[in-house]
């Protein structure tokens, strides 16, 4: 097919539509630089961030008066295994309040009672600090970001996919990007590059995550030759509802099992108390996900889950911590109280990503890295509504830093990127039909992934992947794209090959087991291993993790705070 080629030249060029992208053009463009969002679909319309239906974390004072930042802080840690990068997490708990009312003045609408905030509870923060967005849903944030990212003046170019990174030596000068209706070739020059494109959630079978979210942030890294850091710590979330829904993503909300909700399986036992005696069904995501996955695996599931009892959760609370649950039966008339309601894990969040300081650069020149995208802020396990914050304060800080840039030129890209692009394309026709050697592809690879790289994993299972992933890559490699359709198919497909070797590579080279990488040849935590592995180059190196002075205090720091949780039932007057 013809080709037809397109340049353009910009300032900062923002990779990715969701929420860590749009916070980042928006700050870019603050400081008067131009600044050029690339989306896989519709900005602000499409990724993970439409569709969450999670909060927003940060200790505000003076609307609660025994919740800190230092106490966020200790949480987060804590909750992360001690492996997160202490100054990402500072830089966190310190600026989310303040992101939190710019989203305020954006006219980001959250949960209120009679004019008062409502902070939800959770048994990941030993205080109530949760803000709900009011309607459940990533669109009360990414709209009115969207709409005050346009009003700045920032350019957007819908429906493309950025294919490779450009670089002039250590320095990366910008994206070569393909058209997805049309086919056009678009080479992007910039002086800064910010990836900001979410996580790899279709690595696996059953996710949060939409079709789009296909790891192409880490693979555009890694290609360019950027570090990784923490990549075996893959989230899953625990409780998604498949019965009574299915095809519908119903998460239970955390803050459900603070106010009364009980896990029990097919034996009716309360299984959660062998996995965490203490907290039971509020211990952190990575133990409840693997308590339910465990009880799924020893053939003592319920339709290939576990049942929630909410026979104690007050029905007020419960129709208000979980409104998508009620929104969905109400219309139906059904009652939740009067059916069988069954939980189940899914794949949810990258922990790891690209290695950043706490302005979001990389070791690459001109390259910075924001939300999922980035590593390093989670350590093992994120705590909930811990993400949209993430994409507030990094997205901020990687804008500012990436519009301070702007001296000297962008450089000379190397050609190679564009003329691979350029001679697929050529070698395309009109063929519009499903590639259906790719589509069996990712099939195989969900299975792989799914099975080596779950939950509970193994020595010999993670080897058994890379040889795996090793085959499908060649064949990935020879399979024909006939059309614009099975180039944009296979690049997703080798997007998610990478980003999962990056994965099992680091899985199989941790021999212990520390919030949510557990190997059951390795199930015990070591000292030792206090360490972050990076991946670059497809090569292995650690590094160990400085600690706070004072961690011998911190556990009773957050046992008395957690005593005097009030379970959301206070709420605060803005």
């Amino acid at each position: 097919m013809t080709v037809r080629l397109k340049e353009i030249e910009t300032d900062v060029l923002v990779l990715g539509g969701g929420l860590a992208a749009l916070r980042a053009a928006l700050s870019a463009r603050s400081t008067g630089a131009r600044v050029l969002m690339l989306g896989k679909r519709l900005v602000g319309r499409s990724g993970s961030s439409t569709m969450t239906t999670g909060g927003y974390a940060a200790a505000l004072p003076e609307l609660n008066e025994r919740d800190s930042s230092r106490l966020h802080y200790i949480d987060t840690i804590v909750g992360g295994a001690y492996l997160n990068d202490r100054s990402l997490v500072q830089a966190l708990v310190d600026d989310a309040p303040a992101r939190l009312r710019e989203l305020w003045a954006c006219g980001v609408p959250f949960r209120k009672r009679d004019g008062r905030y409502h902070l939800s509870p959770s048994g990941d923060h030993s205080q109530p600090r949760v803000f709900v967005p009011e309607h459940m849903r990533g669109i009360d944030l990414t709209l009115p970001l969207r709409k005050a990212v346009v009003a700045s003046g920032v350019d957007m170019l819908e429906d493309h996919v950025a294919l490779d990174l450009l670089r002039d030596d250590d320095r990366v000068v910008g994206a070569v990007a393909l058209r997805a209706i049309g086919g056009d070739v678009v080479v992007i020059s910039a002086r800064a590059t910010v990836l900001a494109a979410g996580g790899a959630g279709r690595m696996f079978s059953v996710t949060s995550n939409p079709a789009e979210t296909c790891g192409g942030g880490y693979a555009l890294a890694i290609r360019a030759g950027a570090a990784l850091r923490d990549m075996e710590f893959i989230q899953f979330y625990p409780w998604r509802l498949i019965r009574p829904f299915k095809a519908t993503r119903v998460p239970v909300q955390p803050s459900t099992f603070m106010i009364g909700a009980r896990l029990y399986n097919s034996r009716g036992e309360r299984f959660m108390e062998a996995y965490d005696p203490l907290k039971k069904e509020t211990a952190a995501r990575d133990i409840s996900a693997r308590g339910i996955a465990d009880q799924i695996r020893k053939g003592l599931d319920i339709e290939g889950g576990v049942r929630l009892d909410v026979s104690g959760v007050n029905d007020e609370q419960f129709r208000f911590e979980n409104s998508k649950v009620v929104d969905l039966l109400d219309p139906k008339k059904i009652d939740y109280r009067e059916i069988p309601l069954v939980v189940a894990p899914e794949a949810h969040f990258f922990m790891g990503g690209v290695a950043i300081d706490d302005c979001g650069r990389t070791h690459l020149r001109g390259l910075y890295a924001a939300g999922e995208n980035a590593g390093g802020l989670h350590g093992g396990n994120r705590l909930n509504s811990n993400s949209i914050p993430e994409t507030q304060v990094f997205g901020h800080r990687a804008g500012l830093a990436a519009a301070g840039e702007l001296q000297g030129l962008a450089g000379r890209a190397d050609p190679r990127p564009i003329e691979r692009v350029q001679e697929l394309l050529e070698r395309a026709g009109p063929d519009d039909a499903e590639p259906q050697e790719l589509t069996q592809l990712a099939t195989e690879l969900r299975g792989v992934a799914d099975i080596e790289l779950g939950i509970v994993r193994s020595g010999t299972g993670l080897q058994r992947a890379l040889r795996s992933l090793d085959d499908l890559a060649g064949r990935a490699h020879g399979a024909p794209v006939s059309s614009v359709r099975a180039i944009l198919a296979r690049s997703e497909l080798l997007d998610l090959l990478a980003t999962a070797r990056a994965c099992a590579m680091s899985a199989l080279y941790r021999t212990e087991s520390r919030a949510a990488h557990y190997r059951d040849d390795f199930p015990v935590t070591d000292s030792a291993w206090r360490r972050t592995i990076f991946y670059m180059d497809g090569r292995l190196t650690t590094k160990a993790i400085a600690g706070d002075a004072d961690e011998a205090t911190w556990e009773v720091a957050r046992k008395a705070a957690a005593s005097v949780q009030t379970g959301g039932d206070k709420e605060y007057v803005e």
